[in-house]
């Protein structure tokens, strides 16, 4: 965006933010749509990785109202096990003894119940569009499933319970986002940053422990892998120069993968879900 027409409130922010976005305008000046387009998901297009995505995950709940079963004891258009493990619903049992891998990657792409389609696609549509800002779809594509990926690992590891992983996805683009402003920042802004990175962290954690959320390893593990993501991805608008730093990250991002895998294939024993109930 030109100076011309950035708000007087933005001074402060880091310019890189502000490099070719689509808000040309003050979107209070503007209508209700605008306003929240411009500030919610201004990259956000019919044909962006995240409309396509989105549109994905809404069709393949769709075609499960049709072709699947219910649980009417519990939430609207709640599924019932059975479908939701037909649809790819993931778990450790599955992964170890029955060596699914496919299920670390479809679990992205079911929810639970109408309720968690509109909160997480909802909050997708905003993380993820401002992601794509800064790179293109190929790329977007692959952090998405890999900071997902990372997400499901984590979480097998250490529960047996069965998992609908979009939140993970979704927090991975988050931590992304956090190490993309990190990376462009400069030094005070950076330290900001990083302590609303803390200060993020122990929020979630705090949510977790007080609602036993299960989830909550999953996230942290898919935010901290987007976070180092973030911090070596180059951008469209920005030249990315091999830095120690760049092999450190790769670095902490295979041990984290081939740690957690050795420490689930060799340790652990999980039960299988239903049992648990």
């Amino acid at each position: 965006m030109q100076g011309a027409g950035r708000h007087s409130e933005f001074d402060n922010m880091p310019d890189f933010l502000f490099e070719n976005t689509l808000i040309l305008s003050d979107p209070r000046e503007e209508n209700c749509y605008s306003t929240i387009k411009d500030y919610c998901c201004p990259n956000f297009t019919l044909m962006s990785f995240t409309a396509i995505i989105s549109l994905i995950q809404l069709s393949l709940f769709i075609f499960m109202c049709f072709f699947g079963d219910f649980n009417l004891q519990k939430a609207i258009l709640q599924f019932s096990d059975e479908t939701l493990e037909t649809f790819g619903r993931c778990s450790a049992y599955n992964v170890k003894y029955k060596l699914e891998f496919y299920r670390l990657i479809t679990c992205l792409f079911i929810f639970n119940n109408v309720k968690d389609l509109c909160g997480e696609l909802l909050l997708q549509v905003i993380i993820v569009s401002m992601v794509e800002k800064f790179i293109n779809k190929k790329t977007t594509l692959l952090l998405y499933l890999s900071t997902g990926i990372a997400g499901s690992i984590t979480f097998i590891v250490f529960y047996d319970q069965n998992i609908e992983g979009n939140s993970f996805c979704v927090f991975g683009m988050i931590g992304l986002m956090f190490g993309f402003i990190i990376q462009n920042a400069q030094q005070d802004e950076a330290r900001q940053v990083i302590m609303q990175v803390t200060i993020f962290i122990l929020i979630i954690g705090i949510i977790g422990f007080f609602y036993k959320n299960s989830l909550i390893f999953g996230i942290y593990g898919s935010f901290l892998i987007g976070i180092v993501i973030g911090l070596i991805q180059p951008t469209q608008n920005r030249n990315f120069q091999r830095t120690k730093m760049k092999f450190v990250g790769l670095g902490v991002i295979f041990m984290y993968f081939t740690g957690f895998i050795y420490f689930f294939f060799s340790f652990r024993m999980p039960s299988h879900p239903i049992e648990q109930q």
